[in-house]
């Protein structure tokens, strides 16, 4: 195995175990437990749910427009091949 693809390896599940731990600290928190929550409390909690629920969605939309306007630039080259003709 290349050093560089084992320090990528390396990498790829220290990404990994840092999201995994950073994620679940949230539940140790009385405060995040919607059973909990009242009043303004749950206002704030459903705030933090759309806001990062908006951000998966922006992210997927990015990643989805990366890619369409990739494969429409290639089929607008091969129509005007085709035209050329």
């Amino acid at each position: 195995m290349e050093p560089l693809l084992g320090a990528k390896i390396g990498c790829l599940f220290a990404l990994l175990a840092l999201t995994l731990v950073c994620g679940l600290i949230p539940i140790c928190f009385k405060w995040f437990q919607t059973e909990a929550a009242g009043g303004r409390h749950r206002r704030v909690l459903s705030l933090l749910g759309c806001i990062s629920a908006g951000v998966f969605l922006g992210a997927g939309f990015m990643h989805m427009t990366a890619e369409a306007l990739e494969e429409i630039e290639s089929e607008i080259q091969k129509f005007t091949m085709q035209d050329r003709e």
